[in-house]
């Protein structure tokens, strides 16, 4: 494996400067410089919603600011699929009630609410806590 000697930041500078023009990245590059910075390639609608506050053209410091954001998005998406996917023990894309039950009992064994926080997560009250619950019980958007 080949380990980078550059920053983020540099790389995401690097990024920036390859795609802009005087100092500005158009919209119309913004998909290709966030894909080669990420490799997520933004939809259009989050494109259009970045570009609606700042007059149609990206700073180098607005769009550092953003990827690192999307970066620490990702990395705790990344972190709560981990610990979804612990409590899916049957590994089937949902949490049973006796897996989340078995779960915090034995992450917090003096917590005696966890039936009403597996009710609160299971969104659709069909017995099972779905990626999407768990989501919302963690308190994100998927």
């Amino acid at each position: 494996a080949v380990v980078s000697t550059q920053s983020t930041g540099e790389r995401i500078a690097r990024v920036f400067h390859q795609y802009s023009c005087q100092d500005t990245l158009p919209a119309s590059q913004y998909k290709l410089a966030a894909l080669t910075v990420s490799g997520h390639k933004p939809t259009k609608a989050m494109v259009e919603r970045l570009y609606r506050d700042i007059t149609g053209h990206m700073d180098l410091e607005t769009f550092t600011k953003i990827q690192m954001e999307q970066a620490k998005l990702r990395s705790n998406t990344e972190t709560l699929k981990q610990v979804f996917s612990a409590f899916d023990r049957s590994s089937n894309g949902f949490i049973s009630k006796k897996d989340f039950m078995r779960a915090v009992q034995e992450v917090m064994p003096n917590y005696c609410g966890g039936e009403m926080l597996f009710d609160k997560a299971d969104w659709d009250a069909d017995g099972r806590i779905s990626w999407r619950d768990f989501i919302g019980l963690m308190g994100g958007s998927s």
